[in-house]
């Protein structure tokens, strides 16, 4: 709850010269989202519970400099994009609703959606739910792989342990998961391990067809839980804002 001494609303920000202004709103770009993407195969359309950013609300301007920032993404071949992402910035989350588990419409993400502009390929992080042994299917570990082989720019994949149960059409955000510390570890080296033997399997495969095998190293893992997100927006200090960025002009 914001104290009552802070001010809430700055009256002269009409004024101030369109450089800071439009500086402002960059800087309110500047927070990375966790946006979460469904692909509905029946529709071949991709649906999202993520809000898209509210400095796009706030006024024409800002609508016109968020725009050239984070822009709508995940589109099909027969459907429009209707996500906002900021493929430098964003971490995609792809949770696991289907009821065969992560199938292949997850190892085939990237030829469902279209990306003419190579975008995508920017991508630095993506999220994806850790899957129970005793629940999980036998195509997961490969599918997940061939997906995440699909960003050749991937610095972290974050890994969404079992936690609060959450509808699909709810926001979330992540937190630091609360398991044990052996359980965790546990998840953590399973996962690597997986994804290794897929590697080494697609190596054996492209050896036997007398195919170029590309080596792909598996980045940073990270383990989190997800929660339900708060409904509160997060505020732009705009004083402090424009202290700083009146600094640099200077």
């Amino acid at each position: 709850m914001p104290n009552s001494s802070t001010p809430t609303s700055f009256h002269l920000f009409p004024s101030l010269v369109p450089e800071l202004r439009l500086k402002i709103w960059r800087h309110a770009c500047e927070s990375p989202r966790t946006v979460t993407v469904r692909y509905d195969l029946e529709r071949d359309h991709c649906l999202t519970t993520s809000r898209p950013p509210s400095v796009l609300q706030a006024c024409h301007e800002s609508r016109e400099e968020t725009l050239k920032i984070i822009r709508l993404y995940f589109g099909t071949h027969t459907s429009p994009p209707t996500t906002y992402f900021n493929p430098y910035q964003d971490t995609l989350y792809l949770p696991r609703h289907r009821e065969m588990g992560y199938d292949d419409t997850l190892r085939d993400f990237r030829k469902l959606v279209r990306d003419d502009e190579g975008a995508l390929d920017e991508i630095k992080r993506v999220a994806i739910d850790s899957v129970d042994l005793d629940i999980k299917r036998p195509w997961e570990s490969y599918n997940k792989a061939s997906f995440l082989r699909g960003f050749s720019n991937l610095e972290e994949v974050i890994l969404v342990m079992p936690g609060d149960k959450i509808r699909l059409e709810e926001h979330v955000e992540f937190v630091s998961a609360r398991d044990d510390t052996e359980k965790l570890l546990r998840t953590w080296v399973t996962f690597r391990q997986a994804f290794n033997m897929e590697e080494t399997m697609l190596e054996r495969m492209c050896n036997d067809m007398g195919r170029d095998y590309q080596l792909w190293t598996l980045p940073t893992v990270r383990l989190r839980a997800k929660t339900r997100a708060r409904v509160q927006r997060k505020s732009i200090d705009v004083e402090e804002t424009v202290a700083k960025l009146s600094g640099l002009m200077m």
